[in-house]
C-alpha cells in the first residue's frame, strides 16, 4: 500500500473518531441524530389537522401533578407554595426521547414546544425514560389555526419557528420569566418571525401580519399576546381570556 493511501487512511479513522466523541459528549448533536434516525424509521409526516394532532398526543402517556417525582418537584420548583397552586390540576405528558421528534403540529416537532433543561438533556442521552411536560392541547390548535390562515391568505406559511414553549418555575425564574407565566401551565408559545410575505426580507410588515392574524382571527379575546417590541419574537396563549401587552 502507497504511503499516501496509508496516511489518508489514518486521516479518515481520525475524523471517524473525533466524529464520534463529538457525537458521544455532545448532547445537542445527539439530539439531531436522534432527529434523523427517528424520521428514517418512522412515517413522521407534518401534521395538518385537530385530528392529526389528537392522534399524535393519544400515542403519550399521561401522569398527574401528585404523580411527578420527588427530586422533579424539587430541581423545578413546582412544589413552591407560589407555583403549586399553579400546576396542581395539570395533566403531564410523560414524553420519552422518541417521542421528542414527533411532529405534533405542521412541521413542528414536540421538542420545539418543551423545555430545555437537564431533564430533556438527560432524557436525550438516553438517562431519563421521560421528561414530564404539561403542554395544553389548545396551545397545538392555536398553532395549527395560525399555520392555516397563514396559508390561505397567500403568506409563507412556514415564515416562523417556535422559539419557546413549557417552561418550569425554575427555568422561567433562571431566564427572568414573569413570575407568573402562562409558559409555566404550558399555555404559552414564543415565536420567531422571519418571512411572511415572501418578499425575502424580515421587516415590521411581517411581524405586523402575524400578530393581526392572532388579534382579529386566532386569539381574539380568549387568550393572550404580547408584542416584545424591537424583535422579531411574538408570544401567544391560551389562557381563556382577552391580554395584550407592549413590553417583556
Amino acid at each position: 500500500m502507497k504511503r499516501s493511501t496509508k496516511n489518508n487512511l489514518k486521516t479518515l479513522t481520525l475524523l471517524v473518531v473525533i466524529l464520534v466523541v463529538f457525537i458521544k459528549t455532545n448532547w445537542r448533536a445527539q439530539d439531531r441524530l436522534h432527529e434523523i434516525l427517528f424520521d428514517l424509521h418512522h412515517q413522521n409526516k407534518p401534521t395538518y389537522s385537530k385530528q392529526a394532532i389528537s392522534d399524535v398526543l393519544a400515542t403519550l402517556q399521561t401522569m398527574t401533578y401528585d404523580e411527578l417525582d420527588g427530586e422533579y418537584l424539587e430541581y423545578t420548583k413546582s412544589a413552591n407554595p407560589k407555583y403549586k397552586p399553579l400546576l396542581k390540576d395539570l395533566t403531564y405528558y410523560k414524553v420519552t426521547r422518541n417521542d421528542l421528534y414527533k411532529r405534533v403540529v405542521g412541521p413542528f416537532r414536540l421538542k420545539q414546544f418543551m423545555c430545555k433543561d437537564e431533564y430533556y438533556i438527560d432524557c436525550v442521552l438516553g438517562k431519563e425514560e421521560f421528561v414530564p411536560c404539561p403542554i395544553h392541547p389548545k396551545l397545538f390548535y392555536k398553532t395549527l389555526e395560525l399555520l392555516d390562515e397563514l396559508n390561505r391568505l397567500g403568506y409563507n406559511e412556514d415564515g416562523f419557528v417556535i422559539a419557546s414553549g413549557h417552561r418550569h418555575p425554575a427555568y422561567n425564574e433562571k431566564i427572568g420569566g414573569a413570575k407568573l407565566s402562562r409558559h409555566i401551565k404550558g399555555e404559552a408559545v414564543d415565536i420567531s418571525i422571519y418571512d411572511i410575505d415572501g418578499d425575502s426580507y424580515t421587516d415590521k410588515r411581517d411581524k405586523q401580519i402575524v400578530l393581526d392574524i392572532l388579534d382579529q382571527t386566532i386569539i381574539k379575546d380568549k387568550g393572550g399576546i404580547g408584542l416584545y417590541p424591537g424583535t422579531d419574537n411574538v408570544h401567544y396563549d391560551v389562557r381563556g381570556t382577552k391580554a395584550r401587552w407592549n413590553s417583556f
